[in-house]
């Protein structure tokens, strides 16, 4: 294997490899749209069940069971910023 002269080598920065928030991100844009709506304003945004609720037109137990269907999907973020998907 031929290498490369050291000036011409590249050294990957820490901000091209993605941490816990950014991951949390992608998988959270590769939710349904329903989950990612309330998931987004939920986690991302911080308001409320009732508040998410009433922004959507829906009831606070459907936005429950969206946001829980929304964590499960995305998996455990918050313990590593590299975790794949799980299903």
């Amino acid at each position: 294997m031929r290498r490369l002269p050291l000036e011409t080598r590249r050294i990957p920065l820490p901000t091209e490899e993605p941490g816990a928030f950014q991951c949390l991100l992608l998988r959270a844009f590769q939710l349904p749209r329903a989950y990612r709506e309330v998931f987004l304003l939920k986690e991302i945004q911080g308001h409320t069940l009732a508040e998410i609720a009433a922004m959507l037109g829906i009831t606070v137990d459907t936005a429950m069971v969206r946001l829980k269907r929304a964590r499960r999907e995305v998996g455990d973020w918050k313990n590593s910023g590299t975790a794949e998907r799980t299903k």
